[in-house]
């Protein structure tokens, strides 16, 4: 069966929404293979705001509401028990979001998750902290002022357990990304690009 390899080195972000403020890593990133041993599957993510390869709406970065766009993804999900999702700059091979734990029969995740724990809108599902201090959640594009366009990569999980083992709320970006590794069945991705 064919395979599909992606490399993903986590670690946390700086930035913030300062105009002045860009993505920085503020701990040791730690290589990762995201998708070893995991099968290509037809699954696809897709967003009604961010087409293949186009450029973020200023909203869902932080030079704007530094809102989640709209995901939704459709496809064999291989018998998933539990979606994971993930956003990465990987420009800089540092992971922005990552929320986990959502529902077997969920389709998508709506605009603008809720930035805490456990988000109401996504009833289930739990994020980790945000590379800004004190905030969880989705914390979107913020590249260097001046620096170019950075590429970002949101990655849909299909899991093969319903609750992420192990994980709680003091669990980091860093800590999350193994686990959900270690329980893909299957993965698709969605890139795009921001400047400022």
């Amino acid at each position: 069966m064919k395979r599909l390899v992606l490399a993903l080195l986590v670690a946390a972000c700086g930035g913030g929404n300062s105009p002045g403020g860009g993505d920085a890593a503020i701990d040791a990133p730690a290589h990762l293979d995201a998708n070893a041993d995991a099968a290509a599957s037809p699954l696809a993510l897709t967003s009604p705001v961010l087409a293949p390869s186009a450029t973020f709406m200023t909203a869902n970065t932080c030079d704007g509401a530094n809102a989640s766009p709209q995901l939704a993804w459709t496809g064999d999900a291989h018998d998933a028990q539990s979606f994971a999702v993930t956003l990465t700059d990987t420009s800089i091979s540092l992971v922005h979001w990552v929320i986990y734990d959502i529902p077997a029969a969920s389709t998508g995740l709506p605009a603008d998750v809720m930035k805490v724990y456990a988000p109401a809108n996504v009833a289930g599902a739990h994020q980790t902290d945000s590379y800004q201090a004190g905030m969880r959640g989705y914390l979107g594009p913020c590249p260097p002022q001046g620096g170019g366009a950075h590429t970002y990569q949101f990655a849909v999980y299909a899991l093969d357990v319903a609750a992420l083992p192990g994980a709680s709320m003091s669990t980091t970006r860093a800590q999350a990304v193994p686990l959900i590794q270690q329980h893909m069945l299957a993965t698709a991705t969605l890139t795009g690009t921001y400047a400022r």
